[in-house]
């Protein structure tokens, strides 16, 4: 169960990381949903500014012509009469700067008491005056109004707008002059501005918006989303133990202030870890003098076992950190035997079963003392598998094949070949080409890599004459290992 529910856990994280947008990507949205936002305020804040300039433009023609009028009837140069009222709207509705926009219905004059005293249509009837009503401010506060009375018919869609004028009669008596205005050519004057004005505005909005976008994407790219990518990758190679990571420091802005923290942190971490291990080095030597002195077969031995073991790391072509590991974790590799009792050690005959079941745990204590070089997993790794087998029958652990980490694999056929070839308490150590014969008759029979052996055996033979010198001998010449 809590297997299936951390592998469900690992899938809700898989898919939410598949799921979420960059971050430069979720910016750029946001500046889109802002753009297209702006846009549609603008093009509805710049329609109402439109139609206002164009009525504010007719207002004022309309005002002008309505004056001019009520200037000539004041003066008497305009009869006060249906006729000449007719004849003043049919002109200005041919004129071609006014009556293709605007089309004059009604013209006429009222007196003080409402009363329509002249109608271009000959019509007759009395305005309201009742207090706070236009044609009140009209005649008693002498006010113009000019066009904000409007009627919109939406069947048809005829707009009308009145404009009205205080007048004064040529005997002094006060009137009013008003004019019912169609504006519906108007409206569709500003319509037919408008779709245009507004694709144009449309077009320079987007063109910009996307020149806009591209260089803010680029910028983001490469001024942020990228130093953050790097960082995380920098950050993730050092949580995976990869201290020499760094990132690159460009600029001297806050990411820049980051990248040089994390670089910072990362030789700080680095520092105290190479500050640990040598301690912990340190630590270990001291115990292997422990056991040199408890022991004093096993540091010879365990010296040989890392010449041995460097030789075929060299035939294998390994490299040199490779092989740096592997000399020191042959030099450690049964380190753990200094907690087996000193009479199994020392013992002068072979062991019994008990004593060798006690003798088998010292791979597992030695990589308990290993476990704390995390970076060197392979001094502990050499340790707990070099008694494993290809054919999976060794111990602690049963491992199989390549199971089995390279370099135990390596320091379990060093560590045969001088249990072979060595002195022990209890008997000498046989000689080389017995068994180098021994090697080649068991080569392929399940306890050692069959390609490792084939190499080790070569590198003996070609490095041993016929007349082999003990293993003492081989183990003082000079070493080439690192």
């Amino acid at each position: 169960m809590q297997n299936h529910h951390h592998d469900s856990h690992k899938d809700s994280q898989t898919e939410e990381k598949r799921a979420r947008l960059p971050l430069s990507a979720r910016f750029l949205l946001f500046a889109i949903s802002i753009l297209v936002l702006n846009g549609y305020l603008l093009s509805h804040k710049t329609d109402k500014v439109i139609e206002q300039a164009f009525l504010a433009q007719a207002d004022q023609k309309i005002h002008l012509l309505l004056d001019q009028i009520r200037r000539n009837v004041e003066q008497e140069r305009i009869a006060l009469t249906d006729a000449a009222l007719a004849a003043e709207v049919d002109y200005l509705n041919r004129h071609s700067d006014f009556g293709w926009q605007l089309h004059i219905q009604d013209l006429y004059a009222f007196d003080a008491n409402g009363d329509i005293i002249a109608h271009s249509q000959a019509q007759r009837g009395q305005k309201a005056l009742q207090p706070g009503s236009t044609y009140y401010r009209v005649i008693h506060d002498r006010q113009p109004s000019l066009g904000e009375s409007r009627e919109h018919h939406t069947d048809s869609g005829f707009i009308k707008a009145d404009y009205l004028l205080p007048m004064t009669l040529p005997g002094g008596a006060i009137a009013g002059i008003e004019a019912e205005v169609d504006i519906t050519g108007l409206k569709k004057a500003i319509s037919s501005f408008d779709g245009p004005f507004e694709q144009s505005m449309w077009n320079t909005i987007l063109i910009s918006s996307l020149l806009m976008l591209l260089f803010l994407g680029g910028l983001i790219h490469f001024r942020l989303t990228g130093p953050i990518q790097r960082l995380h990758r920098c950050v993730q190679a050092l949580s995976r133990g990869e201290l020499d990571s760094r990132v690159s420091v460009t600029t001297r802005d806050e990411m820049g202030q980051l990248a040089s923290g994390v670089n910072h942190l990362a030789e700080s971490i680095q520092e105290l870890l190479r500050e640990q291990e040598r301690t912990y080095m340190a630590t270990l030597s001291a115990l292997a003098q422990a056991l040199e002195a408890k022991d004093p077969y096993t540091a010879a031995h365990s010296g040989r076992v890392s010449r041995y073991a460097v030789k075929l790391g060299q035939q294998l072509g390994l490299e040199t950190d490779q092989l740096a590991l592997l000399k020191k974790g042959a030099l450690m590799h049964d380190l753990g035997k200094i907690g087996i009792h000193d009479t199994i050690l020392n013992k002068p005959s072979a062991l019994t079963d008990a004593e060798y079941q006690e003798m088998k745990k010292h791979p597992v204590m030695t990589a308990a003392i290993m476990k704390p070089l995390k970076r060197f997993s392979a001094f502990a790794e050499i340790a707990a598998w070099h008694h494993e087998r290809w054919d999976g029958t060794g111990y602690p652990d049963g491992l199989k094949g390549d199971e089995i980490p390279l370099l135990a694999r390596i320091v379990a056929i060093a560590d045969t070949w001088d249990a072979m070839t060595g002195d022990r308490i209890y008997r000498p150590g046989m000689p080389v080409t017995k068994a180098l014969n021994i090697l080649e008759s068991e080569q392929d029979q399940g306890q050692f890599d069959p390609e490792l052996i084939r190499v080790f055996i070569a590198m003996i033979r070609q490095e041993q004459p016929e007349d082999a010198p003990s293993a003492a001998e081989y183990s003082s010449r000079p070493n080439t290992s690192v």
